[in-house]
């Protein structure tokens, strides 16, 4: 039976990425460690250190000048890559509110109504969880596999399944990219396999739910990172692009990835073409990474780097009216934001 109503273990999640100068990386470059790495502290601990909400940036770096998006964001914010907690916000920065004393990887649901939270569960294995948008009603789900760690976070369009990247070390020819029920994390089906023990991990279905958009990542070549699409049956998998790219996010209208490299945010044609880097025109920052679309697919929100710390930023698709959403002190950070039109 699943757990309702208790906080997560807080694991750092295997392939969350390092928002740091030093260790900023492709999305597969901690997937591929293979290893969950127990904190010393305890949930409890954990929860008093890491929620303490960032206010609305008050820095000139970058105040746009348009009416901002509305919706909500859900991230992650750090302290020195360790204590992790969830936390939503509006676009602007403002009603922050904590969630759980845990990392990600986490999602919106379609209909902004749960979030979908990767947490060890009561038998020690990963798996997902869902909470509401206010924080209240957390369940964590039983694992379905014995022996099987599950990050499940991306929604199919209907809100029915999610995307999980799946491994074994007990059998790694196990490895590979599975979906569960979304209600319950019942119904297990297994999409890819993985070769030569690789990692799959899923970032997003078509608008049409009939394909998944994942990373295929080697060990222990962390650079070797593979854009790939399957059907949700398993069939035509295919790589996206012949450039090593890790992660990434589908537009809205299912045409264009969102991803990032070498610290600049990249748009990547789903149909082949040319890879453009979205010159951010306000200027002023060193570092852009993990970026995701609005609802509406004309702003992204992202993790960036202005001097020494990580915050989080919205921008237009073009690069225009950058306005910076928190405000970190030196030491915490925050990345993989999430973006729903409008959380009830």
């Amino acid at each position: 039976m699943p757990t309702e109503g208790m906080q997560p273990n807080r694991i750092p999640i295997p392939w969350r990425r390092l928002a740091t100068p030093i260790l900023a990386a492709a999305l597969v470059a901690t997937a591929c460690s293979g290893q969950v790495v127990t904190p010393s502290v305890s949930p409890t601990a954990a929860s008093s250190a890491a929620v303490s909400p960032t206010t609305a940036a008050t820095s000139s770096l970058a105040k746009s000048p348009v009416p901002l998006p509305g919706g909500r964001l859900v991230y992650a914010q750090w302290i020195h890559e360790e204590i992790g907690s969830l936390f939503t916000t509006n676009p602007d920065g403002t009603d922050t509110t904590p969630l759980l004393p845990v990392g990600d990887p986490h999602r919106w649901s379609p209909d902004g109504r749960h979030i979908s939270v990767v947490a060890e569960n009561s038998d020690g294995r990963l798996f997902v969880g869902l909470i509401d948008p206010d924080g209240s009603h957390y369940v964590q789900f039983d694992s379905p596999d014995p022996t099987l760690d599950l990050g499940c976070f991306a929604w199919s369009p209907d809100g029915s399944r999610l995307a999980c990247e799946g491994w074994d070390d007990t059998d790694l020819t196990r490895n590979g990219m599975y979906t569960v029920r979304a209600s319950d994390g019942g119904d297990l089906v297994r999409v890819t396999t993985c070769p030569n023990s690789c990692h799959d991990i899923p970032t997003d279905y078509s608008p049409d739910g009939r394909q998944i958009l994942f990373t295929r990542g080697s060990v222990p070549d962390e650079a070797d990172a593979t854009l790939m699409v399957v059907n949700v049956d398993g069939g035509g998998v295919r790589p996206l692009t012949d450039k090593k790219i890790g992660g990434g996010r589908l537009s809205p209208d299912g045409k264009t990835i969102l991803t990032d490299s070498k610290g600049s945010l990249l748009l990547v044609p789903i149909g082949g073409g040319e890879i453009r880097t979205i010159e951010i025109s306000d200027g002023g920052l060193e570092t852009a990474l993990s970026p995701s679309w609005s609802p509406d697919g004309e702003w992204i929100v992202f993790s960036g780097r202005a001097s020494k710390s990580f915050d989080l930023y919205i921008v237009r698709v073009d690069g225009t009216h950058l306005h910076q959403v928190t405000d970190t002190p030196i030491g915490m950070y925050e990345d993989a934001a999430d973006w729903t039109a409008a959380a009830p």
